[in-house]
């Protein structure tokens, strides 16, 4: 088989140029120029913000294929034709053809499989091409220049996405570094937007976009336009960032339709184009932003063990955001305590419970005290935090084996334990602390031998399973009848998928 690298994009060994043998030996490399692709790059909102663009011209009736990654449950969920996973005789046909071709065409100039993120992007663009699509909503794995989706030579219209700290060993220390690997899939005389960067990024887009003859501009912010009622503009996607994707999303999808009606003019696609012009958003648009879902980001799943017959009645409720960046896990600490402001629950009887893990190469100090500083500002206490290992491998494929090694769990917990106000709210009687969780002999059987036996709820723990973390709130959650449990997880997308699946969600 193919190098698996469990979830992970693994595509930055890869140079442009290296594109051409292995498209060549799919015989895509002819074939590419067909699909017309909007290709987004970015370090924050990427994914939703193609997620918006599908959304909007599978509204407008355009047959859409959708690449992005990671997969939260099920590697379909990469490759969507029109909203949906790819079926599996699909999938399965393409990827045992690809697999073959690669297999029988392997010499030593261009040796056998790819690595993963490469093989699954080009068997996504296989699929596109049987499929026909009008249109590719192409996410960018890692960067941009070195991308494995950088094979795409003439995209028709290419968008990044706000910008900040992420796979720094990768992309660079500074945003002007991080911002020119991003624009790396800008191409000459192909237009490129943006939303407002930070001065250095921005000036670092320019001058990329100069060099390689591309037309850059920023996407008119989402208060420029009107939606005819006077309405607020409604987006499917929790969260006050996402009004910034939802700008560029809308400035893709225009330059897009703009390039298509060009191309071969059409009554419907002129008059959302002339809407456009008069800063008014088309019907399709905003029911494309309206009804966009992207699972994992900003998600809300009421336990079916412990849900009662509505989800008012919820007593255990989880609260997925894959935030992984400084950044992010602030904007997810503000969704979370919009949450718990719309809550009509008695504060007394509530409480909040952080499921945190994070990448060992990432700095649990620059995730968490993001998290715990808005957190805090808003008022809204963590009373226990637990800090688990996600059932993913992130180096391989397959489950785990054995017991998971906990000391980097041991780690998230020391660094969460010694920031001063969450110590101050989950320790001390100061505003914000809850009184201790008594519980009884089933969940308390649940924790770990470190708890010395005690039957209450730990403020903060290292659990060894995500399956022991879930059995333990579900039956405290069951004891404590008067009790709602609202479950903040975060910090790993591969967590949040592995959440999704013992919850019962399927891919969709």
């Amino acid at each position: 088989m193919f190098p698996m690298q469990g979830n992970q994009p693994q595509c930055i060994c890869s140079v442009p140029d290296s594109h051409l043998p292995l498209t060549q030996r799919l015989g895509l490399d002819r074939q590419l120029h067909k699909l017309s692709v909007i290709h987004i790059a970015g370090t924050k909102g990427k994914g939703s913000t193609a997620a918006m663009v599908e959304n909007m011209l599978r509204q407008c009736g355009y047959t859409t294929g959708l690449f992005t990654s990671p997969h939260l449950m099920d590697v379909r969920e990469r490759i969507r034709i029109n909203g949906e996973l790819v079926d599996e005789a699909t999938f399965l046909r393409n990827f045992w053809s690809a697999f073959n071709d690669f297999s029988d065409g392997s010499t030593p100039e261009s040796p056998g499989m790819p690595a993963y993120f490469r093989f699954l992007t080009l068997l996504g663009l296989k699929i596109f091409l049987e499929q026909n699509v009008d249109v590719v909503i192409l996410e960018v794995g890692i960067g941009g220049r070195l991308d494995a989706t950088n094979c795409i030579r003439s995209p028709a219209v290419c968008g990044v996405s706000p910008l900040g700290f992420d796979h720094m060993d990768l992309l660079g220390h500074t945003l002007p570094e991080i911002a020119r690997e991003k624009a790396g899939i800008f191409k000459a005389g192909r237009p490129a937007i943006t939303v407002p960067q930070p001065a250095d990024a921005a000036a670092a887009l320019e001058e990329r976009a100069a060099v390689a003859g591309a037309s850059l501009r920023v996407a008119p912010s989402l208060d420029t336009y009107a939606d005819g009622t006077g309405s607020p503009l409604h987006i499917g996607l929790p969260g006050a960032h996402q009004r910034v994707n939802a700008s560029l999303a809308i400035a893709l999808a225009r330059a897009w339709e703009e390039q298509r009606a060009a191309a071969s003019p059409s009554t419907p696609v002129s008059a959302r184009i002339e809407q456009l012009a008069r800063c008014q958003l088309p019907s399709e648009y905003l029911r494309g932003l309206a009804t966009v879902h992207w699972p994992g980001r900003g998600q809300i799943v009421h336990d079916p063990e412990t849900t009662e017959a509505a989800p008012d009645s919820a007593r255990l409720s989880f609260y997925l955001d894959g935030a992984h960046t400084a950044e992010s896990t602030a904007v997810c600490a503000d969704w979370f305590a919009d949450c718990a402001a719309a809550w009509k629950t008695d504060a007394a009887t509530t409480r909040h419970i952080l499921v945190f893990n994070c990448q060992e190469e990432r700095s649990p100090e620059n995730l968490l005290t993001p998290l715990a500083r808005v957190l805090a500002q808003r008022a809204v206490p963590i009373h226990h935090a637990f800090f688990v290992p996600p059932n993913s491998s992130y180096g391989k494929l397959g489950a785990r084996e054995g017991p998971a090694e906990l000391t980097w769990q041991s780690r998230l917990q020391a660094v969460w334990d010694s920031l001063p106000r969450t110590r101050a709210i989950a320790l001390t009687g100061e505003p914000g602390a809850a009184p201790p969780l008594t519980l009884g002999k089933a969940a308390a059987a649940t924790l770990p031998s470190a708890s010395n036996g005690k039957s209450v709820l730990p403020c903060s723990a290292v659990l060894p399973t995500l399956q022991s973390t879930v059995d333990l709130l579900r039956k405290a959650a069951r004891e404590s009848p008067t009790v709602r449990f609202k479950v903040l997880v975060t910090g790993s997308l591969y967590m949040v998928g592995d959440v999704l699946k013992m919850l019962g969600v399927r891919a969709r």
